[in-house]
């Protein structure tokens, strides 16, 4: 198991591949994002990433709707800007910086006078303290390294969580019939090689429809757990199988070892943001998601439960190793 591993892992270095909706596919050579040269005491993260965790200051007074977060994070990417010119030194674009976020800091947050230069104060240093420029990446890329402020202590997956009070399966209904055959439409799109255009569409409804109707069996079955943590992580999966580009045929019902690898090592950690116990989330969940498959027809191949029972323990360790 252990070289079979290895041999999955070393295939998944060689090459990351993002489909780009209508253009050309985008070829990026780089390793695995845990294997990453990082200076000691920081971890990398992708641009979104590092904004939405220099922003927690601010989502912290209270976001009410979308268009407030809009204003928080114009608000947020003005800060940034101004630390990265004081970083610099270049004084005027620093003034131009300033004058924008005092006037932001007063429209959006009500701050003025020395509130508001105090907070502008701590969130430039926050930025500075967090990214500073002299140990980011040259040249310059799509990740950056953010500094460890806290050490996770991450345990296993407590599986006496998941408890069904309804131990017979369910079979499929209308809707699930009507899922699963778009999954397997989809996955004939797959194998001819359709054009992009002709399976988008078909793919973001299997996205739409799969979380609903996962949480719907979840209930059905007596689910004791909260069964939105686990919904909820779907969509990202069914992004990588089928809207990420890969040098093999990969469907739902088969996915090759050094796809999960890649899945676990690198795209789910570069895609999703919230706090590091929460991605304890995603191998169970998938492992019921594929019960869930195989009680409504999709497959009764269970090998890909046994892949997921394999790359937990493995996963586990990423995640220490990257919050500690």
């Amino acid at each position: 198991m252990a070289k079979r591993q290895a041999k999955a892992k070393e295939k998944a270095k060689k090459k990351r591949q993002v489909r780009m909706g209508k253009s050309p596919v985008q070829l990026i050579e780089r390793p695995p994002l845990m294997e990453m040269d990082v200076p000691k005491g920081f971890m990398t993260v992708s641009f979104s990433q590092a904004m939405v965790e220099y922003a927690k200051p601010l989502m912290d007074k209270g976001v009410k709707d979308i268009n407030d977060l809009n204003k928080t994070m114009e608000l947020v990417s003005t800060l940034w800007n101004l630390s990265i010119s004081n970083q610099k030194k270049d004084h005027n674009e620093y003034q131009r910086w300033i004058e924008k976020a005092k006037t932001s800091a007063k429209n959006i947050l009500d701050l003025d006078g020395e509130e508001r230069d105090l907070f502008i104060n701590e969130m430039v240093k926050r930025q500075a303290h967090l990214f500073p420029a002299d140990v980011q990446p040259t040249p310059p890329s799509m990740f950056m390294y953010m500094r460890k402020e806290v050490s996770y202590l991450i345990a296993p997956f407590d599986y006496g969580r998941i408890k069904f009070k309804v131990g017979k399966e369910i079979p499929p209904d209308e809707e699930d019939l009507r899922l699963i055959g778009k999954i397997e439409e989809l996955d004939r799109h797959m194998v001819k090689g359709s054009d992009y255009d002709e399976y988008e569409k078909l793919s973001l409804s299997i996205e739409d429809e799969c979380p609903k109707l996962f949480e719907k069996w979840l209930i059905a079955k007596g689910f004791e757990d909260i069964p939105n943590k686990y919904s909820s992580c779907l969509d990202i999966y069914i992004i990588f199988i089928y809207r990420y580009m890969h040098d093999d045929t990969v469907l739902l019902k088969s996915v090759p070892d050094r796809y999960l690898f890649e899945f676990f090592e690198d795209f789910l950690l570069r895609k999703v943001v919230c706090e590091p116990f929460e991605f304890l989330y995603w191998p169970p969940s998938l492992k019921l998601f594929y019960q869930y498959l195989a009680e409504k027809g999709y497959t009764k191949d269970a090998a890909i439960i046994g892949k997921l029972d394999a790359m937990e323990p493995h996963f586990l360790e990423i995640l220490q190793k990257r919050h500690n």
